[in-house]
């Protein structure tokens, strides 16, 4: 995480125990805050899931807002495990009757939203129960938002912090509605032109019988099975024309192993409109910019040189970095293209080759660029880290653009067991010492 975020992170935090105290007794105030902090990030989680397209504007595009909505969800959790364990009644409630129940509720809250962030931080549970189960997050705010309102509660009603939860609330349940009717949003019957392997992946083409929602070059779409309850799944657009998409994908899953082995021209899929916020400049007036692409991290980049046109404005560096070409799709386009356009200079880089890509090549490259210049990064953590490093340190000033397709986040394994282990060795050593002292306590 990098420092912006946890400075963001904290505030955000804070900014809750801050807006509350003024309006609590001082016995109340870290439960009745906790409660507020886990209220405000579960409405806020469902707004982002929602993806109004000017939430992920403003976000920076609908990874980011991924990225916001999973931490927010840990913050929702602590939240209200820690006003649960502290929590204690004061007053009547605003409706004495319901206040009872809306005590009950609130464990059920609680407990819910638990057991649905255990299922989705755990990659061994699969990919469609996650999000099945996610779908039940809805539910788990109605609950949360009973006892908020209903519960005997210090907060009294229309003050500051009551009335922005409230708000802040409905505008949640909105957005839970907007997430549900968006199981019928209108996705376009496309059919497999052709589909061409390669190692690893294949190179598919989708043709419609009628022109496509437009798109800009760096966007992705879902796509889905052409039946009942399929799950969308994202892929960045590698290209097209009114009437049909194009895609380079990578088997790295259930579901893209599934399609690699088994996708065959005249397959029907559904696929979903171009979004995203990851755009590349392609038109004459652009600044410098730097493309680096790891893999099948091409595909925004094929898109983008395929919609250029020759000039003699401001230059762009591609580094391409691949494992061999066999395992490269649609390498004979991406160099077709740079053959083609003048202002674009491609840098091919084969693991198998020998030719890796080496800070010390990195900076050689970037040395002589604009500090204003725009990097844009699709690929692996490890060449995002190593270019954004190499920029930095160069003292470019110039934005570095990328999306992570992660949108789960969930940890594996080896993930959790180096989670756990500091905490599972404490516990090993507390266990220890007081069988150390029972046993000296009997003599033992």
């Amino acid at each position: 995480m990098s420092p912006k975020t946890l400075i963001l992170a904290a505030t955000f935090v804070l900014a809750h125990f801050v807006l509350v105290g003024p309006f609590v007794p001082f016995a109340n105030f870290f439960p009745a805050s906790l409660g507020a902090l886990s209220m405000s990030s579960m409405a806020l989680s469902l707004i982002l899931a929602a993806r109004w397209r000017v939430v992920d504007r403003v976000m920076g595009g609908p990874d980011k807002s991924y990225g916001a909505h999973r931490w927010l969800g840990f913050f929702a959790l602590a939240g209200a495990l820690g006003h649960w364990a502290t929590a204690e009644t004061f007053g009547s409630g605003v409706v004495p009757l319901l206040a009872e129940s809306g005590e009950s509720v609130g464990w059920y809250a609680a407990m819910g939203l638990l057991l649905l962030t255990c299922a989705a931080i755990v990659r061994a549970i699969p990919y469609h129960l996650w999000k099945a189960s996610h779908m039940l997050m809805g539910p788990v705010f109605l609950l949360a938002a009973y006892h908020t309102f209903f519960v005997a509660s210090p907060l009294a009603v229309g003050v500051a912090p009551w009335t922005l939860m409230a708000v802040v609330s409905v505008v949640g349940l909105l957005a839970w509605g907007q997430t549900l009717l968006r199981k019928f949003e209108l996705t376009r019957l496309v059919t497999v032109e052709n589909a061409t392997p390669f190692e690893g992946g294949v190179d598919v083409t989708f043709r419609a019988d009628n022109p496509l929602p437009a798109f800009r070059p760096g966007q992705f779409a879902t796509i889905a099975h052409n039946r009942a309850r399929a799950e969308p799944h994202p892929f960045t657009i590698a290209g097209g024309d009114e009437t049909s998409r194009r895609f380079v994908i990578r088997a790295a899953g259930d579901w893209t192993d599934e399609f690699v082995n088994t996708v065959t021209a005249g397959d029907q899929f559904r696929l979903g409109r171009g979004v995203g916020r990851f755009l590349p400049q392609v038109r004459a007036k652009r600044t410098e910019q730097l493309w680096v692409a790891g893999g099948v991290g091409i595909t925004p980049f094929l898109a983008a040189l395929e919609r250029m046109e020759p000039d003699s404005s401001a230059r762009v560096s591609l580094i391409y970095c691949i494992r061999s070409r066999e395992s490269a799709g649609a390498m004979a386009d991406v160099e077709h293209h740079a053959a083609r356009l003048p202002q674009v200079d491609l840098y091919v880089l084969s693991d198998i080759e020998g030719d890796k890509l080496t800070r010390a090549r990195l900076t050689q490259i970037m040395r002589d660029m604009q500090a204003e210049s725009q990097v844009y990064l699709c690929g692996p953590e490890g060449l995002k880290l190593m270019v954004t490093t190499a920029w930095e340190m160069l003292g470019k000033t110039g934005r570095v653009h990328s999306e992570r397709f992660d949108f789960r986040g969930a940890y594996g394994l080896t993930d959790l067991i180096y989670i756990g282990r500091p905490a599972l060795e404490a516990a090993r050593n507390w266990m220890a010492g007081r069988r150390e002292m029972t046993d000296a306590a009997s003599g033992t």
